[in-house]
């Protein structure tokens, strides 16, 4: 079955990396992003907005098909099968493998995931045009049997930048308190008020949703 035990062993070896780089922990962008971050290079083309290239997104799909490529050339018998299967478990495994550590065995802050599709914010002012309230409905999941709390802020990034002022006005005067009961999916609604004359003059009406947040528990942070 085995053609050459070196190529496979190469294989396996990228397959690994792959495997633990695209694993959604503890924030939920793929451990590569940390990585990236913590050697000091850039994970989007223009970090500001999170679009353009995305570095750290291709460099693990290189490794991957560097792994697929040997593990399909190092067997002799149903190598196509076992590199389909091998690829599924490489790409879809990380992110069922956390679900799973945080139903069982991960604490506080770490059983939370966030749904940032279904979480959305609507904007707009008061008749009299002097006040624009923000309304946030967010999207979370608690894995664990324990209710869990922590503040809440909007990533500050956004896919447009004309989006920011809208981020940045849900984060003051102070962050907010969010409390999740026990296992579960739940929408927490938070609002922010602030004056129209602190904000450019172009902000009247929005809507939006797909933002990212940033939870902190007694000191830590995660990004989700």
């Amino acid at each position: 079955m085995i053609r050459e035990r070196s190529l496979l062993i190469k294989g396996l070896t990228f397959l690994l990396a792959v495997f633990i780089l695209n694993i959604p922990f503890p924030n939920s962008t793929p451990l590569s992003h940390s990585v990236f971050s913590f050697l000091g290079l850039p994970i989007y083309g223009d970090e500001e907005t999170m679009t353009g290239i995305q570095y750290a997104s291709n460099a693990w799909g290189i490794i991957l098909l560097l792994g697929l490529f040997a593990l399909y050339k190092s067997l002799n018998r149903h190598r196509l099968k076992l590199t389909i299967l091998a690829a599924f478990i490489v790409i879809s495994g990380p992110g069922h493998m956390v679900e799973a550590m945080q139903k069982t065995v991960l604490p506080g802050m770490y059983v939370v995931s966030y749904d940032a599709e279904n979480s959305i914010c609507t904007f707009e002012r008061n008749k009299e045009e002097t006040v624009l309230t923000g309304t946030c409905d967010l999207s979370f999941e608690n894995h664990s049997s324990k209710p869990v709390t922590f503040e809440v802020a909007l990533d500050e990034r956004s896919y447009f930048k004309e989006d920011t002022p809208f981020l940045l006005m849900m984060n003051k005067p102070r962050l907010h308190t969010v409390t999740l009961e026990s296992k579960g999916y739940q929408t927490v609604e938070i609002t922010s008020s602030i004056k129209v004359a602190d904000l450019p003059s172009e902000l009247y009406i929005g809507e939006m949703n797909g933002f990212h947040v940033k939870i902190y528990p007694n000191g830590k942070k995660r990004y989700l």
